[in-house]
């Protein structure tokens, strides 16, 4: 073994080292058909889909973010089996190849912090025969391995229709989700709202959020709204939605619900690049 002497003022350290020829090779890259990303779009993208995927390794598909490239179409999509993140974007040019990879979230959160608030542009590359995915950005090289596997067919996951579209500021609503979170915290997280179409002309629609707990108490927020369709109550994991909500730039979000029991879908208004879909929970 190697020793490694350390000594600042009055202190002395000695740190047992393994020799540098026992570290595994490091992959020479191989940059050939690249494509290359703005740093500021792609990060976007990461942390808007992201915080979807699965923790749970006994389903590691789920643990990574489908990305897929056709032309100057990017797609990123994640789930966990409750929520599900897509974030779409558009290249300046068209990619040289077309892309189907699952790549772990852990990783993309990494590249994240990596390539910081700066500029410029990030290149990627998959290591076709090694199974691996390389990012470079300023001075900074990431290698991850892929995951293997077929990730589920998110599209049947998302609602065709809805029979209810909430509009509503995006920060009030997030507000009162962070409210009704405190005390949903111990009862699974399930928040309760009730969307309230207007009842006469003169009368403005709303949205109440609502969630009980018997140790700490009751939370009720009601949140102005256009109400676009019938009222429907229904039951969200309260910190799932506040997770979506997080990541949504816009001044107003939209919620489109059809009943208690189907999902919701929360998506920007004005920007039609992204959407999160939520399975409900049980109303009890």
């Amino acid at each position: 073994t190697q020793t490694l002497n350390v000594r600042s003022g009055t202190s002395t350290n000695d740190i047992k080292g393994i020799d540098a020829q026992e570290f595994p090779p490091l992959p020479v890259p191989d940059m050939d058909g690249a494509v290359q990303l703005s740093v500021v779009d792609f990060r976007e993208m990461i942390h808007q889909v992201s915080f979807a995927a699965s923790t749970d390794e006994a389903r590691p598909v789920l643990m990574g973010v489908l990305m897929v490239i056709e032309g100057d179409q990017i797609t990123m999509a994640a789930a966990d089996g409750f929520r599900l993140s897509v974030r779409k974007a558009t290249f300046a040019s068209p990619a040289p190849v077309p892309l189907n990879v699952i790549i772990p979230a852990r990783a993309l959160n990494e590249l994240a912090r990596i390539a910081g608030d700066g500029e410029g542009s990030i290149s990627m590359a998959v290591q076709t025969g090694r199974g691996q995915i390389i990012f470079r950005v300023k001075d900074v090289e990431l290698v991850s391995q892929l995951i293997d596997g077929t990730f589920p067919d998110y599209q049947q996951i998302i609602p065709r229709s809805y029979k209810s579209r909430t509009l509503v500021s995006t920060t009030a609503l997030l507000k009162a989700c962070k409210q009704a979170e405190i005390f949903a915290r111990e009862g699974s997280n399930v928040a309760r709202l009730d969307i309230k179409a207007a009842e006469g002309e003169m009368k403005p629609s709303e949205l109440e959020i609502s969630a009980t707990s018997e140790e700490t108490g009751k939370n009720e927020t009601i949140v102005e709204a256009t109400v676009d369709g019938s009222g429907v109550l229904i039951a969200f994991n309260v910190k799932y939605l506040r997770e979506a909500l997080e990541v949504i730039k816009t001044p107003n979000v939209a919620l489109e619900t059809s009943a208690s029991n189907s999902p919701g879908v929360v998506r920007p208004v004005g920007e039609d690049d992204f959407l999160h879909v939520i399975m409900p929970m049980h109303l009890g």
